[in-house]
């Protein structure tokens, strides 16, 4: 199983461009998730931390915030017609 690794917003763009030059280095295939599969087990990642911690405010507004992401549907492809 491919290891998961979590990075904050603020360091992303830096952090996956370091990730992906390393990968190509190493000939270790490199693949980004979906987003919907990043904010599932960035759920997970949350609610772990709201177990250990169930007085974080931090940790139940963020959790909160990924599950307003996850309510949010796919953006559908406009056809010809609707342009």
């Amino acid at each position: 199983m491919p290891a998961t690794f979590f990075v904050c917003r603020e360091c992303f763009r830096a952090a996956e461009l370091e990730f992906q030059i390393s990968c190509e280095g190493g000939n270790i295939p490199y693949a980004r998730l979906p987003i919907r599969e990043s904010l599932r087990l960035l759920r997970g990642f949350y609610q772990e931390r709201q177990r250990e911690s169930p007085d974080d405010a931090r940790v139940g507004v963020a959790l909160q915030e990924i599950e307003r992401r996850l309510l949010i549907g796919p953006v559908e492809r406009a056809s010809k017609l609707d342009a």
